[in-house]
């Protein structure tokens, strides 16, 4: 009895070849895919974080506005060149915007100003102390907290009525905090209170920081965001020039920012009217609303800004051609309509001004 060799026949193997074939190709597409979501999970969460961090230190300035700005006795000064929503010589606006400028990446978004003490980068910048006869300066025991020969800082008298509030007392370029013995008030119980700025002679008394969206070759859109997108900064004026300092990016991928303010035409009034520019603050003063018009006038001040999540993902589409950025009704209709593969999120800032009190 002969006995017969054991062996695969050439279908056999063509079968085991055909089926590991399939099993190697379904788990390349799972790998393939795993990746392509972990870089997309992962952009994503970048993405957040970069919003938590950059918008936080937005959402910081806008508390600001206003803090130590000076209303009266206001020397002749100049603010940024070129001018650009200048305040010179006069009262310094605590927030101004230019609705829907070709400024920065040109797709109609807001151009935003911030004026404080606060918004500057240099060490004094946010630092205050008071003043009292005998040159008696709150210690608040911490030297990342004290002000210090050298930092160069304005002096203002808070005073009793609108009419001599916040009046400046030193010059437009400032006073070095080691040689403050010409503004010490003579009455005991009076007290001034001295802002920082910075380091250097100030070119005006009080800080101003820039908000807008910028692509160029000073700052190029990261790779992975979309064409239309570009990437908040902060830029502060500096006092050595009036020109922009280097941008401080805040957050990358970023389509429109809009600036929604919310006004009452009176203290008393209960009702809130949200508009798109300070231009059509009521009842108006002027064509261009005054420092006192937005004291007065001004509650809430909105920041929408809409952003790229991710990175490009073809097998999302966005639900809608176009995406509302803005609040109230006041904004406006962006058109993604070309890059409907990428995730799009709105981030909103809203602050109620602490600063502004008559």
């Amino acid at each position: 009895m002969s006995r017969r060799n054991a062996a695969f026949t050439l279908v056999e193997l063509m079968i085991a070849m055909a089926i590991v074939m399939l099993v190697l190709y379904a788990a390349i597409n799972f790998f393939i895919v795993s990746v392509r979501q972990y870089k997309v999970q992962t952009k994503i969460t970048e993405t957040n974080v970069e919003g938590i961090l950059g918008l936080e230190l937005l959402r910081l300035d806008l508390e600001s506005l206003g803090y130590g700005l000076p209303w009266n006795n206001l020397p002749s000064y100049s603010e940024a060149s070129p001018v650009l929503l200048n305040d010179d010589g006069a009262a310094p606006r605590a927030v101004v915007s230019i609705d829907c400028t070709s400024l920065g990446i040109n797709n109609g978004s807001d151009y935003l100003v911030i004026k404080s003490t606060r918004v500057g980068m240099d060490d004094a910048a946010g630092k205050w102390t008071t003043l009292r006869a005998g040159l008696v300066t709150r210690d608040w025991g911490s030297a990342e907290e004290n002000l210090v020969a050298g930092d160069h800082v304005v002096v203002l008298s808070p005073g009793s009525s609108t009419t001599d509030q916040r009046v400046l007392m030193t010059p437009y370029d400032g006073a070095d905090f080691g040689n403050l013995a010409s503004y010490v008030p003579g009455d005991a119980f009076q007290t001034n209170i001295v802002y920082g700025i910075g380091s250097m002679a100030t070119r005006f008394p009080f800080n101003r920081a820039d908000f807008y969206i910028v692509d160029n070759p000073l700052y190029p859109t990261p790779r992975h965001c979309a064409p239309i997108t570009g990437t908040l900064v902060k830029r502060v004026v500096k006092h050595s020039d009036g020109t922009l300092d280097n941008p401080l990016p805040l957050l990358d991928c970023v389509a429109d920012m809009q600036v929604v303010y919310g006004i009452k035409s009176s203290p008393t009034d209960n009702l809130v009217t949200y508009i798109p520019n300070q231009a059509s603050f009521y009842p108006p003063a002027s064509s261009t609303p005054t420092a006192a018009d937005i004291r007065s006038q001004l509650v809430e001040v909105r920041v929408h800004i809409l952003a790229q999540e991710g990175q490009r993902d073809d097998s999302y589409t966005t639900p809608s051609d176009t995406i509302f950025v803005g609040s109230q009704g006041v904004g406006r209709n962006f058109d993604v309509s070309g890059y409907r593969n990428y995730r799009w999120k709105q981030y909103s800032i809203s602050v109620k001004p602490k600063n502004l009190a008559q």
